[in-house]
């Protein structure tokens, strides 16, 4: 094996998502469908997306929560500033392997992923302390997620 081919074997090893890589604050790419809930208006049924663990379902333990990253803020007609407040920033210095742009997590809406899509996907590591704790502090506070979402995802609002 050439040092490309051990690079390229290093990099699927590490980027391999498993159960203990997906704490809350992991970095995952995976492919979503309309069928996780994504709204894709192009016409195609699903799309790769980047996403921050930050739950996982305490009744079921087996679907994690997610918050999307989108490298634009989604700024569609009908959003509330409550809505359009929940984007929180992550920055490319900070996550270069993760982000080609500047990009937003979207703490809006929480999504429901099967742990088998995420384990089909690519780890990028986790979020920094003070990028979770800011996250965190949108999703506990912002009115664009329901009280039970919320509990279900064992986050707690102050």
């Amino acid at each position: 094996m050439n040092l490309r081919e051990l690079q390229a074997k290093y990099i699927a090893e590490e980027r391999q998502v498993t159960k203990e890589k997906l704490t809350i604050g992991a970095l995952v790419r995976t492919t979503l469908s309309t069928d996780d809930g994504l709204n894709l208006t192009d016409g195609r049924k699903e799309k790769p997306k980047k996403l921050v663990v930050v739950g996982f379902d305490r009744d079921k333990e087996t679907i994690y929560g997610s918050v999307l990253v989108n490298s634009e803020m989604n700024l569609r007609a009908g959003y509330s500033e409550e809505y359009l407040a929940a984007q929180f920033l992550l920055s490319k210095e900070t996550y270069p392997d993760f982000l080609r742009y500047d990009s937003y997590a979207d703490c809006g809406v929480i999504f429901a992923i099967p742990v088998e899509k995420l384990l089909s996907g690519e780890y990028f590591g986790t979020l920094t302390e003070d990028d979770l704790r800011m996250i965190f502090d949108i999703l506990e506070t912002t009115d664009t997620l329901t009280t039970k979402e919320k509990k279900r995802f064992g986050i707690k609002r102050r």
